[in-house]
């Protein structure tokens, strides 16, 4: 082997070498003044009825039940090369019965260098946050706000947000209200004992095994689904499909310029769909059908009940039965699918 291949490939070999000690070192170093510098706070509950939370920054929240009288904050130490003005910090304020606590999630985004090589930019932004039930009432806000949450229980949440997404799973609440522009909205397994309010401007909303009282949605720009929910739901879709895979209590769907999906068996509440600019599509079992009072108009679009085609008829109905199925489209189609009685099955179209 010639020399020069011989020199290149030990040139090689101790640039590796060097990368990865430095490499090593470097996450050592880092790991060891993340521990030194990570931030655990807490006060305790100060019998006020309202807790308010403004989040200053891009943070990520995680949340969880108190299992204490303290409201408890986590946050992994700072990033190599931050300094202590750049620490995440909270300033509590109580006036009356409401306590304000500000969080300023300063750990911003950092370059990793350890040696020659650079690894990009890291960026940590989470902060976890372990609230009391004491609270009647509990108000999230920020600007840049992604939350998520894992069998929470608390009285009541309100949460407000610009940009970010919110996840819940296994949550149970009194009431709960969410107002966000940009982001998606997902709840899992929760439990709203009354209402259930979304205001979502841009973004999706889900919400599978969840039950509450009343569902009060507004969309502007996004898609909805409910798969196996409870409750009565009133439902406001600007420009979206609305999907609705339904178990208990009475529907009202009012879409603008989308499609409706409702996708359900044995059907014993009354169900309102309504769309202007977008198709219709029911998806129920036999005896669903047979024994509610069925009302079907389109302006200019077809009727098809069990692969029937109506399309010389701009109206069906039949006044027979307690509940009753109603949809209405001006400028699509309404076709109803025979659903075998145990399809429990359920997804987006």
């Amino acid at each position: 082997m010639k020399k020069r291949t011989w020199f290149i490939l030990i040139l090689a070999i101790a640039l590796i070498v060097t990368g990865a000690t430095g490499s090593i070192f470097y996450f050592q170093r880092l790991e060891a003044e993340r521990a030194k510098s990570d931030i655990n706070k807490k006060f305790k509950y100060d019998n006020s009825e309202e807790l308010v939370l403004n989040v200053k920054n891009r943070a990520t929240l995680y949340l969880s039940t108190s299992e204490d009288d303290y409201v408890h904050m986590k946050k992994q130490g700072l990033s190599y090369g931050s300094t202590k003005n750049d620490e995440t910090t909270w300033d509590i304020q109580k006036s009356g019965n409401q306590t304000v606590v500000t969080i300023d999630n300063k750990n911003m985004q950092q370059r990793l260098q350890p040696t020659v090589f650079s690894f990009g930019d890291i960026y940590d932004d989470s902060i976890s946050l372990s609230l009391p039930e004491n609270y009647k009432k509990i108000t999230i806000k920020g600007n840049s706000l992604d939350i998520n949450s894992y069998d929470l229980s608390l009285s009541k949440l309100d949460i407000t947000t610009k940009h970010g997404n919110i996840s819940a799973d296994n949550l149970t609440t009194e009431e709960l209200n969410v107002d966000t522009t940009h982001g998606d909205v997902y709840f899992n397994g929760g439990k709203v004992e009354k209402g259930l309010n979304i205001n979502a401007n841009s973004g999706d909303v889900t919400l599978e095994d969840t039950s509450f009282s009343d569902l009060s949605a507004n969309l502007k720009n996004g898609d909805i689904l409910t798969a196996n929910t409870k409750g009565n739901m009133s439902i406001t879709n600007n420009s979206g499909n609305t999907d609705i895979n339904h178990t208990k209590g009475k529907v009202t769907v009012d879409n603008k310029s989308s499609d409706i999906v409702f996708h359900s068996n044995q059907v014993n509440y009354d169900v309102d769909l309504a769309t202007t600019h977008g198709n219709i599509l029911i998806e129920i079992d036999d005896t669903s059908y047979e024994r509610n009072k069925v009302d079907f108009q389109t302006g200019y679009g077809a009727i098809s009940i069990f692969n029937e085609n109506l399309s010389s008829e701009s109206t069906f109905s039949r006044d027979k039965g307690k509940n009753s199925i109603k949809a209405v489209s001006k400028n699509g189609d309404i076709v109803v699918n025979k659903l075998d009685k145990d399809d429990t099955e359920y997804g987006a179209h």
